[in-house]
């Protein structure tokens, strides 16, 4: 591709250079992760064998650890009622490991799309 100061890009230029930049950075560029997945309560009390009331127990109330400490169930209220869980958040909760939003530093603060 030759440069030529009267030669304007076109979109088609354009895109193969992106193709280009996009082929070279690949190797660099880490790989993708699963988006988070959120899990409405019925489903928690579904996998875990237990009432809708007892989850919500679990998370307004918690539950004793293996060494007597409260933990609760993080659950993300994406509306106003309607309650989620993450599966991450479930999975540590069934091993008595309890943690809050300002536990996990490292995970950036919750955007909801309108």
């Amino acid at each position: 591709m030759s440069v030529d100061a009267n030669h304007l890009a076109t979109k088609g230029d354009l895109e193969a250079l992106a193709l280009r930049l996009l082929e070279q950075l690949r190797p660099a560029l880490p790989a993708p992760t699963p988006p988070e997945e959120y899990l409405p309560l019925e489903e928690v009390a579904q996998a875990t064998r237990v009432s809708v009331r007892t989850v919500k127990k679990w998370v307004t109330e918690g539950k004793p650890d293996q060494k007597g400490r409260i933990i609760k169930l993080l659950a993300v209220e994406f509306s106003p009622g309607y309650l989620r869980v993450p599966r991450a958040a479930l999975l540590a909760y069934g091993q008595g490991l309890g943690f809050t939003i300002a536990d996990l530093r490292s995970v950036p603060p919750l955007r909801v799309a309108s």
